[in-house]
């Protein structure tokens, strides 16, 4: 029997981010029902979830939640008596976990509310990533955690990508010498800009591939060496200047880069 409309209602002591991203891929698989969602966050009573289930229609589905087993066992058993089926994400979970490595789980709120945050603000810091991309906007290196220098293609946007998954709001800004640098650099702390730098050979074969994938077969100043070491020692330059940290990812993996990235910058602000 095809349903023609299913209402789902999220309950969550925290956010409930977490069910409602879990029940998005589910309810994919179903592209014929018209499936309504409804997020109820901070549900953390017994009354709050009497007032909410009394509002909820029969045959609908609740996903939770909620980290206190007693509360997390009262909204079931009201649920049933009301002909409303419940799905539970956490709670299984936290038994299994319990049960395989005899610990008692802490079933806090608290816990999951900042899972809920740190995942709002690792969002953020992508977001960050990629409005000031490539320099977009120079306001934003005041805001940043840290700026990443370099000549182009030496991995600076994925290594920003990647550590914005980390919850780092990264800055990164190519080094031409025909560009003038922003005056916004200069007023920030030396410790939070590194620079990246890279073999001249290395760095023509890796722009001449990059060249050849857009379709760009004849010779280019983009990957002749006479250029790439005028920009190597104009950068080299900069990072002199500027007195900051500077990264050789000649051999480095894109995790590797961000990773020393990320040490040296724990090391100067954790």
């Amino acid at each position: 029997m095809t349903q023609a409309e299913l209402k789902v209602y999220i309950i969550s002591d925290s956010t409930g981010e977490t069910a409602e991203t879990f029940i998005k891929s589910v309810t994919t698989h179903f592209p014929k029902v018209n499936i309504k969602i409804s997020r109820k966050s901070n549900i953390d009573t017994k009354e709050k979830i009497d007032e909410l289930i009394e509002k909820i229609p029969e045959n609908s589905i609740i996903v939770q939640t909620i980290a206190e087993k007693k509360l997390e066992e009262y909204t079931k058993d009201l649920a049933k008596e009301e002909n409303i089926r419940v799905i539970d994400v956490l709670g299984p979970a936290l038994s299994l976990f319990e049960e395989v490595t005899g610990q008692k789980a802490l079933r806090e709120k608290r816990l999951t509310r900042k899972l809920s945050d740190d995942y709002f603000s690792m969002i953020e810091s992508i977001e960050f990533a990629v409005k000031y991309d490539d320099g977009k906007d120079k306001r934003g290196i005041k805001d940043a955690d840290i700026v990443l220098l370099g000549v182009s293609r030496t991995s600076k946007t994925p290594v920003t990508m990647l550590l914005a998954t980390k919850d780092y709001k990264v800055f990164n800004l190519p080094l031409v010498p025909e560009i003038r640098l922003p005056e916004e650099l200069f007023d920030v702390d030396p410790k939070r800009i590194i620079g990246l730098t890279i073999d001249p050979g290395k760095l023509s074969l890796i722009r001449e591939d990059r060249s050849k994938g857009l379709g760009i077969d004849a010779k280019s100043e983009y990957f002749e060496k006479d250029r790439i070491n005028k920009e190597l020692n104009y950068a080299k330059d900069v990072f002199e200047d500027l007195d900051c940290k500077v990264i050789d990812v000649t051999f480095n993996t894109i995790e590797q880069t961000a990773t020393e990235v990320l040490d040296y910058y724990k090391k100067n602000f954790s």
